[in-house]
């Protein structure tokens, strides 16, 4: 992967349940005002403020901006900030993520403004119909194909939240930032109260096989040591 060059903005994405909310409070001790948020407002149907980061940023006062940025729905990188061209990310394994996402959306679904709906076949049916949509996230189009030259000539670091403290560690080397270790907490998380059969599973695999490629190849560099 690239080194971090501060002379120029850095954005991180914050990928859908992927211990984002609890790793954004790392961020904020790490930037604080210099760390920029990108978040579509449901509740007043606002898109993401966009920000002249090239005309803030310098070496010696380097901003970051974090958050999700979504392609398909008109606010991902490309249309925000097409100039920028170093990136940090966490993935998750993408079952996991779906099925995070179904327990999420039950959760916050009573008090959202803009009622968000779940099928009437409850979690089986909201992983058998999930289009998972991972790539929008990313900064160009990700193919089976290019992803590792993605990874490898994009991005500053990629962490996986089943080795999240050592993600962070990386991460925090990087940036040369100081990250204490176990000092992440777990925030936003929502009970789980229904499972899968393993071919539900197993469906969902196949269907998702580049994005088992790419977390896999991440992966591999934390399980290899």
């Amino acid at each position: 992967m690239i080194e971090y060059n501060k002379s120029k903005p850095l954005i991180l994405i914050h990928i859908p349940k992927t211990a984002g909310i609890s790793v954004r409070e790392i961020y904020k001790e790490w930037f604080g005002d210099n760390l920029l948020f990108h978040y579509f407002d449901g509740a007043n149907n606002k898109l993401p403020k966009k920000h002249d980061i090239f005309e803030m940023h310098t070496p010696k006062n380097p901003f970051f901006v974090y958050g999700h940025f979504n392609r398909e729905r008109h606010f991902g990188i490309e249309q925000y900030y097409p100039e920028v061209d170093q990136f940090i990310t966490i993935l998750r394994e993408p079952f996991e993520i779906a099925v995070s996402g179904f327990f999420y959306v039950k959760k916050i679904n009573p008090e959202w403004r803009v009622q968000l709906k779940l099928p009437e076949g409850g979690l089986t049916e909201f992983i058998e119909n999930l289009d998972l949509g991972l790539f929008n996230y990313f900064p160009c189009d990700v193919t089976a194909d290019n992803y590792r030259e993605v990874i490898e000539s994009y991005f500053v670091e990629v962490g996986v939240t089943e080795y999240l403290d050592e993600s962070m560690q990386r991460i925090a080397k990087k940036l040369k930032q100081e990250y204490i270790p176990g000092s992440l907490g777990r925030l936003n998380t929502a009970k789980r109260d229904q499972e899968v059969t393993p071919e539900v599973k197993a469906r969902f695999i196949k269907r998702h096989q580049l994005e088992y490629d790419v977390y896999n190849y991440v992966l591999e560099m934390y399980a290899a040591t």
